[in-house]
């Protein structure tokens, strides 16, 4: 059973990360929906607004608290180029997005992590708004998903992605109910986090590869490269004898191969503020990506490795 300290700094990692993950989420969305679609564009906002809204109480917690500096160098709460993503796409689309909460962020300091028993409380308290937030989420993606599916809704977006967003707030979900019930981490979800990490992971390689300008032939191929890899991993994955030494292989050359996915998508977004390179998605997308990776990355070092290395 987790220590109100454990529970309040997991509670912190998962709400910092997630939240700002649906909200980028809903930014792609609201911007991605044509003009005729207002009433999907209003509910979009709405679920932004509420996800800025926690997630502004959560930032006041770590900014007050501080957080360990292997999660604040982890890059699941901010990118170095979060800010001017941001911008970037209000800029273009005309959206509001809450600057004042990556300001917040970017001047966290690391810090060992205490609560008050008040804080822990009002912790407890954003979890369950989350938890109804995930699931509303979910709600939203699921209808957004059939009316594209079947023609009713259209949107300048691969409908793949409203699957990807519903399985994002699932998994946030299963951390807030675990959480709720103050319950460690156990190795079936480690493996099942990693699973489905690798599938996220195949899935960015492929969004890339599907909204770069087929003018950039060697951002196409590359993308292309790790869409390949991962889709062998997974294939890897479907037919292993899970032994503890297999899965540890399994994770270091998850950890290999994620890594480098990192590095070509800050190329990507380097690429893209030089205005090099050009993507048929918003800017804000390519952070929400970034960050995914960075949470995947984080995940395998922290809690798949050293859950197996105590087994």
């Amino acid at each position: 059973m987790l220590t109100n300290k454990e529970f309040f700094l997991e509670s912190m990692i998962y709400n910092l990360y997630y939240l700002w993950s649906l909200r980028e989420y809903s930014a792609r969305i609201e911007v991605s929906l044509p003009p005729i679609y207002q009433d999907y564009i209003n509910k979009s906002n709405e679920l932004a607004k509420r996800a800025e809204n926690l997630n502004k109480q959560v930032a006041d917690f770590a900014y007050k608290d501080g957080l360990p500096e292997n999660v604040i160098e982890s890059g699941i709460v901010i990118t170095p180029y979060t800010l001017e993503l941001e911008l970037l796409t209000e800029k273009l689309f005309g959206i509001e997005i809450d600057e004042t909460i990556t300001e917040k962020e970017k001047m966290i300091v690391p810090k060992e992590v205490n609560p008050t028993d008040d804080e822990v409380k009002q912790m407890e308290q954003i979890n369950e708004q989350a938890l109804i937030l995930s699931k509303d989420f979910i709600n939203y993606a699921n209808d957004l998903y059939e009316k594209i599916k079947n023609q009713q809704v259209f949107a300048f977006y691969y409908n793949t992605i409203n699957l990807y967003l519903i399985e994002e707030a699932k998994l946030y979900m299963s951390n807030l109910n675990r959480l709720k019930v103050k319950a460690t981490i156990n190795p079936s979800y480690v493996i099942d986090e990693q699973y489905f990490g690798t599938q996220g992971m195949q899935a960015i390689a492929t969004f890339i590869r599907g909204e770069i300008d087929p003018m950039y032939k060697d951002i196409f191929d590359e993308a292309n490269n790790f869409v390949i890899e991962y889709r062998n991993i997974l294939t890897e994955y479907d037919n292993i004898i899970m032994t503890p030494q297999n899965q540890k292989n399994m994770t270091l050359n998850s950890l290999e191969l994620a890594l480098r996915l990192k590095t070509f998508i800050e190329k990507c977004i380097q690429k893209l503020l030089n205005k090099e390179i050009y993507f048929i998605s918003a800017p804000i997308t390519k952070d929400n990506e970034l960050t995914a990776i960075n949470f995947f990355i984080f995940n395998l070092r922290e809690i798949v490795l050293a859950s197996i290395d105590n087994i």
